[in-house]
């Protein structure tokens, strides 16, 4: 990223970034963050997504260019791993602007010297405020905020079928814990169940993996200490246990070996057939499996609620900014569309995040988003019972983010669990072999980065 000198940017931007926003009449504040919003010159900025409803992302990014008077270019990239994708074209210095990320990938990206922070876009204190706090956190990396807010979600939320609840005779059972949850399905199984469970072993790069990292902290576990980095997984701790009750079920027959090679759509589909009892998924599925166009459930999915134990982790996404070198006015331009289109509008509304949150149910960082009647009125038409939008958010405001996520080989032990976890089961390998091996994997990461 090209360094702006105080008066360059001054200049670039024009007198109207020194105002202070008024927070009292729409109008002013329209006026304020309009102005700060439209480039300063008609350089082409490079937008590249995953494809995730691009036909509204485009939607978006032409009302910017419409509204704005704005030169994005964005495609959906369709094929192949994005984080990969992207990664090799900012090492190949392509035309790349502005790309989504999650978390861990921002903060080795960063570490790279491939993107830049945030804190320079319009309106930044403004944004960081209208934060909740374990949004900010899991965005925040040696006290720089990586992106802003594309959505947030619960991964790995059990969701449940009411139908089968009622058919196995446990829909007054709700298990509180995951030691409950392995307990109730294994014998469910014994008594000739079928279908208990579709888990999130899926074959991408946040399947399998991503489930063991959110069981090991939700049973109370870590992978590592967050200050020195050392490995932390034990045979007798959270990380045994997990992969002792996936082997139990998995050699029970309760889990098919063609699940670990699915991906994410595989298991989405499965669940919406109706034929499984329960099933690890995004929260924003929620939104799909109690739509009668797209699922056999509809009107019938609830998930375990907050009971003492977290279900999940946070899963979250943002808009980052590359870190190639632009022209001054162009790395204005930049940071405008991002402020633009990952927090308000010209008019003063988040308008993007509130589209995805009454469109998709994705939640958004931002209060202003979280806390409007018209995001509880959506979410609510996707859910079942009266008190699931609260049980919703009791689920969410637990959900933790990973400590592993904040190094610098986050991506890269990733890779490694996703491919071990699945040897694992197909193998039967032992725990106490898998947990050592994990932990070496881990002290050889500390080694390589020279942490701890």
């Amino acid at each position: 990223m090209t360094n702006i000198d105080r008066r360059t940017l001054l200049k670039v931007m024009g007198a109207t970034s020194l105002t202070p926003l008024v927070i009292g009449g729409a109008a002013s504040r329209a006026a304020a963050e309009g102005a700060e919003l439209k480039p300063t010159s008609t350089e082409t900025i490079y937008f590249r997504g995953w494809p995730f409803q691009p036909e509204v992302v485009a939607d978006n990014v032409n009302r910017y260019n419409r509204e704005q008077a704005g030169h994005v270019d964005y495609q959906t990239v369709t094929h192949g791993d994005y984080p990969t994708l992207m990664e090799k074209s900012l090492i190949a210095g392509d035309k790349l602007d502005i790309i989504y990320g999650n978390p861990p990938t921002a903060v080795r990206f960063l570490e790279a010297g491939w993107i830049a922070p945030a804190d320079d876009v319009p309106n930044i204190e403004q944004i960081k405020a209208d934060m909740y706090d374990n949004a900010r956190n899991a965005f925040t990396y040696k006290d720089k905020l990586l992106g802003l807010s594309y959505f947030l979600a619960v991964r790995g939320l059990v969701v449940v079928n009411t139908d089968k609840q009622k058919e196995f005779g446990v829909d007054g059972v709700q298990p509180k814990n995951w030691d409950e949850f392995y307990a109730q399905v294994l014998d469910l199984a014994k008594k000739g169940g079928k279908d208990l469970y579709m888990p999130h072993w899926f074959n991408e790069f946040y399947g399998i993996s991503w489930a063991f990292i959110w069981e090991v902290i939700n049973r109370g576990g870590a992978q590592i200490d967050p200050k020195t980095f050392a490995p932390q997984l034990t045979v007798d701790g959270a990380g045994g246990k997990t992969l002792t009750a996936w082997k139990a079920i998995y050699n029970a027959g309760l889990v098919k070996e063609e699940v670990l090679s699915f991906n994410e759509a595989a298991i989405v589909d499965a669940f919406s057939s109706g034929r499984y009892l329960y099933s690890t998924q995004a929260s924003y599925n929620l939104a799909v499996f109690n739509d009668p166009t797209k699922s056999k459930v509809a009107g019938k999915t609830r998930f375990l609620p907050y009971q003492g134990q977290s279900w999940g982790l946070l899963d979250s996404a943002m808009y980052i900014k590359s870190a190639r070198k632009r022209p001054a006015a162009l790395d204005v331009d930049v940071a405008r569309f991002q402020s633009w289109y990952g927090y308000k509008d010209q008019t003063g509304k988040v308008a993007v995040g509130q589209r995805w949150a009454e469109n998709a149910m994705l939640f958004s960082a931002y209060k202003t988003v979280m806390e409007s009647e018209a995001t509880k009125a959506a979410f609510k038409k996707n859910l079942v019972a009266e008190g699931d939008f609260d049980a919703l958010l009791a689920v969410y405001s637990k959900a933790p983010h990973p400590d592993t996520w904040k190094t610098i080989y986050a991506e890269e032990y990733n890779t490694y669990l996703r491919n071990r976890l699945g040897q694992f089961l197909r193998n039967d390998e032992s725990v106490e072999k898998v947990i050592a091996e994990i932990n070496a994997q881990i002290a050889s990461l500390n080694k390589k980065y020279k942490l701890g």
